[in-house]
């Protein structure tokens, strides 16, 4: 399901206008449902002492005070929430990029985007400028992660790539920026905010360059809901989504964690028809 800004304007000052609360004083307990996290900082990283923090951290503790549901977070592997998701195991995931597969068995709400980009070693940076030429050396290989979807530009390479054996896929981001460092591969994809990470991984004297290869594509982040969860818990879910779009709560959450110009870009716009 697509919730653009027409029914998005019907809603948000009814959800952000403070008639919420009493609505929910009548509604029936929801949940609990599992929300599914995944490790990728800046989205949701466990500290050392123990605690969490990040983007969806903050976003699944705002969704379940404005919505009444009792969310069970659970920090999975991508691909691990995407089965739990298909068989009903888990209820809701942040970050998610629609797919047409996914949109069989949940429902989408957007509310934030970012491009991916191509990231290569400096000795590939100096020869290879876009995805084309990345694909015609057939001695470069491609880090990606196990059930990320970046777009239909890039994912329609990496199946090319992956049919010639030139992809490594590893669980998390983590193990990406490892393998990266270890010089496993020469080249992996990633959203400007994770831009950072991999220059700390690999050494800032040998930073990896971002090549911007597939400007017309866009990921989206959104919420997905389970179908199987009941609809009334999906109508109050995507309510409480909603009121944080309008009043700035998304908008103060991402600025929390990306800074200025990271989180205007971040900021979710309706495509153009």
């Amino acid at each position: 399901m697509r919730w653009g800004h027409g029914r998005f304007l019907q809603l948000a000052a009814w959800a952000a206008g403070g008639l919420m609360a009493p609505a929910l004083a009548a509604e029936p307990p929801c949940g609990p449902h599992v929300a599914a996290l995944y490790p990728y900082a800046p989205f949701f990283r466990e500290l050392p002492d123990g605690g969490r923090e990040g983007i969806d951290k903050d976003m699944f503790d705002e969704l379940a005070r404005r919505s009444g549901c009792e969310l069970r977070l659970v920090v999975e592997s991508r691909v691990r929430i995407w089965e739990q998701m298909r068989n009903g195991a888990a209820g809701l995931t942040l970050s998610a990029v629609p797919t047409p597969e996914r949109q069989t068995f949940a429902e989408f709400m957007p509310y934030a985007q970012g491009r991916y980009h191509l990231m290569v070693r400096p000795d590939v940076a100096r020869r290879i400028k876009s995805l084309e030429a990345f694909e015609a050396d057939r001695q470069l290989t491609l880090l990606t992660v196990k059930g990320y979807a970046h777009g239909p530009t890039l994912d329609a390479a990496l199946q090319r790539l992956r049919a010639h054996r030139r992809v490594h896929e590893v669980a998390d981001f983590p193990a990406v920026l490892r393998m990266a460092g270890a010089g496993r591969a020469h080249g992996l994809l990633a959203l400007p905010s994770a831009w950072s990470q991999v220059e700390t991984a690999i050494g800032e004297k040998r930073a990896w360059v971002a090549l911007d290869v597939a400007p017309q594509d866009r990921a989206l982040g959104a919420l997905a809901l389970s179908l199987q969860m009941p609809a009334p818990d999906r109508q109050r879910l995507r309510r409480a989504l909603l009121g944080m779009l309008a009043d700035g709560t998304v908008a103060s959450i991402m600025h929390r964690h990306l800074g200025d110009a990271a989180a205007r870009a971040a900021a979710y716009t309706e495509p153009a028809h």
